[in-house]
């Protein structure tokens, strides 16, 4: 264990720690999210369904727009990407974005889901 997060903290220093994906013929790279990238594709995947898997719940959001829209922040940063990357077939972007949050644990990525649904609630919700 302690030499595979050795390995893994050396590829991100000399920035090896990336994932390829393709859409739409085109070839995207995805490093590492960081904090922002995460919380801007976070803004666009707060309506995912519960589901068993990851996959499964990125495939509840059944718009390419949106799915784009997040791959296009972890991506990038932005939204810039967003109607390059919605050329592409719904599927290939929803791998696209799947493969870009496999770089952020499963568990981690589950409890941003739920934290982004329940801060919708709050801020949706009227005062009584």
């Amino acid at each position: 264990m302690e030499k595979n997060a050795s390995k893994i903290i050396n590829a991100a220093v000399l920035g090896k720690d990336f994932e390829t994906v393709f859409v739409n013929g085109k070839v995207y790279v995805i490093y590492p999210p960081t904090i922002h990238k995460i919380a801007g594709a976070g803004y666009y995947l707060c309506d995912l369904k519960e589901a068993v898997t990851v996959m499964d719940m990125l495939r509840s959001l059944k718009d390419v727009e949106m799915a784009s829209r997040a791959l296009s922040w972890l991506i990038q940063g932005d939204e810039n990407l967003c109607e390059e990357l919605s050329a592409g077939t719904f599927d290939e972007v929803v791998e696209a974005l799947a493969t870009g949050l496999s770089m952020v644990s499963a568990e981690n990525f589950y409890k941003l889901s739920v934290l982004a649904k329940n801060v919708a609630l709050l801020t949706a919700k009227q005062r009584q």
